[in-house]
């Protein structure tokens, strides 16, 4: 497959089709008479359809320049996973791919300037979880969640699992070339050093960690949580960034979202990978790791968002969407670079001996 530029990808315009046309892809395509809401994302057109029976699905339009074979790399990646929670009786909610009326999974759709991929998924109800509001419980079971889905996702690959992403935390060396963007000085310097602190501690090791195909999008707008229990997820959504990579980078992107106002920055962190450990063990090696990629997420968060100013202002409809979560990631991020190396390996090997006692 050919690798196109990760920069491209994202600065590719979104693909130009209003409500009207969704809800007619979604009546000749689907059989559904629907309406729709438009979705914030990235890089692709997603719309928040309902039908008259009050099924709801999220219609997802590929931006142009993902690779096709990225798209059904997603594609069979959700009906993967949707085998193993039945086959296994895995405990997780995922969206499920809906066929089109001809029994397709997805279709080109040709517009003036492009073809793209469009597939529909069904909805997960749920809310997302405020990030100030995540507790000591949620991150317990949010671990125990996501190792869930790794494990669903065990065993499955694809042409596609090896495609370019800039937010691929193998390619976090690429980020320097994105710190001329980021505005504040005190953050540019923080995101420097902990991208030397990944190449000179994490990155030799990383790339010989076991690998598979992850999420590797697990922020906390991609978990829903059940409004019942605010401490309990109800399901995982947005599958648009996985790619195949070691499999700590999924625990490592987790955490670095689990930023508490205040106290011990690690406090939140250590429950989550206790319950990670709980489900998929974690070898010594991996949880030396964690400290180090978590920053490298965070340097993403950082970068990323600023160098995406630089393209298209500051009324990008996806940055204003963040809200202050870049911001959040600076102050995180600030906060780790004052936490000893060895007092964060050392932290998480106790947790996970913890979790061993404990879960046993």
């Amino acid at each position: 497959m050919r690798r196109p530029d990760p920069l491209a990808v994202l600065a590719a315009e979104q693909p130009e089709v209003s409500g009207v046309q969704a809800e007619k892809l979604l009546k000749d395509y689907y059989g559904l008479d629907a309406t729709v809401n438009s979705l914030v994302s990235e890089r692709d057109r997603n719309y928040h359809a309902t039908d008259s029976a009050g099924s709801q699905y999220v219609l997802k339009i590929a931006n142009s320049a993902e690779p096709e074979e990225v798209t059904d790399f997603q594609v069979q990646a959700l009906l993967y996973v949707d085998q193993a929670i039945a086959e296994s009786a895995i405990p997780i909610k995922t969206p499920k791919i809906v066929r089109t009326i001809d029994d397709e999974c997805s279709f080109r759709y040709v517009l003036p300037n492009s073809t793209n991929i469009v597939r529909l998924v069904t909805y997960i109800p749920g809310r997302i979880l405020e990030e100030t509001a995540a507790s000591p419980k949620f991150a317990l079971n949010f671990g125990i969640y996501l190792a869930w889905l790794d494990r669903a996702l065990r065993g499955f690959d694809h042409r596609g699992s090896g495609h370019s992403l800039l937010w691929d935390m193998q390619q976090a060396p690429q980020l320097r070339d994105l710190s001329q963007y980021i505005a504040e000085p005190g953050a540019a310097k923080n995101v420097t050093e902990a991208l030397d602190d990944f190449e000179r501690y994490a990155l030799p090791a990383y790339l010989e960690m076991r690998a598979q195909v992850i999420h590797n999008d697990m922020n906390l707008d991609n978990v829903l949580v059940d409004p019942s229990n605010h401490n309990q997820p109800a399901g995982i959504i947005d599958f648009g960034d996985m790619l195949k990579a070691p499999l700590i980078t999924d625990v490592a992107i987790a955490s670095s979202y689990l930023r508490p106002a205040d106290g011990n920055p690690l406090a939140l962190i250590g429950e989550f990978i206790s319950g990670y450990h709980s489900v998929t063990a974690l070898s010594l090696d991996e949880v030396d790791l964690i400290f180090e990629l978590i920053q490298a997420r965070l340097c993403a968060s950082i970068a990323i968002p600023d160098w995406r100013v630089s393209l298209r202002g500051s009324e990008d409809p996806y940055l204003a969407a963040r809200g202050t979560g870049q911001g959040s990631a600076r102050n995180f991020l600030s906060r780790l670079r004052d936490i000893p190396r060895a007092y964060a390996r050392s932290l998480f090997r106790q947790v996970c001996a913890s979790a061993e006692q404990h879960f046993a």
